[in-house]
């Protein structure tokens, strides 16, 4: 009989842990779920001032409205969707943001750099004109930013994104007076102040090219063929 009762009584025990034990886990779940919403409530989690700095062409409010957009508690904050939303806004323009927040009892001071891509040429794409950087990033100009850059057409877009840093490393960093680079299938086009160099194919660009641009931007003769091994001056 006694053992009838300590067996009752072990099973009962058993239920009643196991029992405690969902309670336990389901508290766990609901406060988990339910906390971030909480805490997005709490005055120590908002935001309550934003700081921009090294903005250029993207403007302070257009920033803190992103910010806003995204919601005024730090929790829904972070690198990453701030990025993609200015990107989003400004067709690609950051290339980098930096958060760091400073806490306070009043909420939450956030300070936001900006990295903006800086162009390096223009890009003609039909009707359309766009700006590279220097890693061959497309993104699209903010009134007549550009002035004065090199300008670049191109038969096709994936082989100049593919081949860009030959192209930049070569031909756009060697300080040469670029008019335009235009881009053919078989052969590149350069046109300087007073003279035309063609080049081989943007896939085919030799390692050397911008050491052979430097020596020939003074020579004689208003058209210059770097496809072959030696040069070829014509002269109009």
């Amino acid at each position: 009989m006694k053992k009838g009762k300590k067996y009752k009584k072990s099973i009962a025990q058993s239920i009643f842990s196991k029992f405690m034990l969902l309670a336990w886990l389901c508290f766990i779940a609901f406060a988990s779920f339910h906390a971030p919403s909480f805490l997005a409530q709490t005055p120590i989690f908002k935001v309550k001032e934003v700081i921009v700095e090294g903005n250029d062409k993207i403007d302070f409010h257009s920033v803190k409205e992103v910010v806003e957009s995204l919601g005024k508690s730090i929790l829904t904050l972070t690198e990453k969707n701030i990025q993609e939303s200015l990107n989003k806004k400004f067709a690609g323009r950051v290339e980098k943001v930096r958060l760091n927040r400073e806490l306070s009892t009043q909420g939450v001071k956030v300070h936001i750099t900006i990295k903006e891509r800086r162009p390096v040429a223009k890009l003609k794409l039909g009707a359309s004109t766009y700006l590279v950087d220097a890693k061959g990033i497309i993104f699209k100009p903010m009134s007549d930013e550009g002035k004065g850059l090199t300008t670049i057409t191109t038969y096709s877009l994936s082989a100049l994104e593919k081949n860009f840093k030959g192209l930049y490393e070569g031909i756009l960093s060697s300080g040469l007076p670029l008019r335009k680079v235009e881009i053919h299938k078989d052969k590149i086009v350069l046109l300087l102040k007073n003279k035309e160099v063609i080049l081989p194919p943007i896939d085919m660009l030799p390692a050397n090219i911008s050491r052979r641009l430097k020596i020939i931007y003074n020579l004689k003769g208003e058209k210059v063929d770097l496809r072959f091994r030696r040069f070829i001056l014509v002269r109009n």
